[in-house]
C-alpha cells in the first residue's frame, strides 16, 4: 500500500509539474511584427493613455515627437518595461494564489494522511 502511494505521488508530480511544448518555426516577421518605438507609439495611443496624459497637458504630437527622437535602446527599454509590468496589479491576487496553494496542499497532505490540519476531511489511511 504505501509503495502504490509513492507510486501514485511520483507520477502525479510528474504529470503536475511537466509541460507539454509546441515547437514551430518563427519568422523573421512574426518575431519583428513591430519596432519598439512603434510599440511604445501604440501604447500612447491607446484610449486610457491619452485620458490620463490629456490630464497632464502632453498632446498626442508630443509624444509622437519624442518617441521619435528616442535612441532604439531608449525605446527597446521602455518598449521592454510596457510589456513586462503588471497591469494594475497591487499584489493581492499573488497572495491569494499562494493561499490556494498552500490550502490545496494541506488538504492533500490530509487526505493522505500526513497531517492533521482539517477537520472536515478523512485520511486514507
Amino acid at each position: 500500500m504505501k509503495i502504490s502511494r509513492i507510486i501514485l505521488s511520483f507520477i502525479l508530480s510528474i504529470i503536475l509539474l511537466t509541460q507539454a511544448s509546441w515547437a514551430q518555426m518563427a519568422s523573421t516577421e512574426a518575431l519583428f511584427k513591430h519596432s519598439a518605438k512603434e510599440t511604445v507609439i501604440q501604447f500612447t495611443a491607446r484610449e486610457d493613455v491619452v485620458k490620463i496624459l490629456g490630464q497632464m497637458d502632453v498632446s498626442p504630437q508630443m509624444i509622437e515627437s519624442r518617441v521619435a527622437s528616442m535612441t532604439d535602446e531608449e525605446a527597446s527599454q521602455i518598449a521592454n518595461e510596457i510589456a513586462t509590468l503588471p497591469a494594475g496589479a497591487d499584489g493581492l491576487s499573488s497572495l491569494v494564489g499562494a493561499a490556494v496553494f498552500v490550502f490545496v496542499v494541506l488538504l492533500i497532505t490530509d487526505i493522505l494522511g500526513f497531517t492533521k490540519v482539517f477537520g472536515f476531511t478523512r485520511s486514507v489511511r
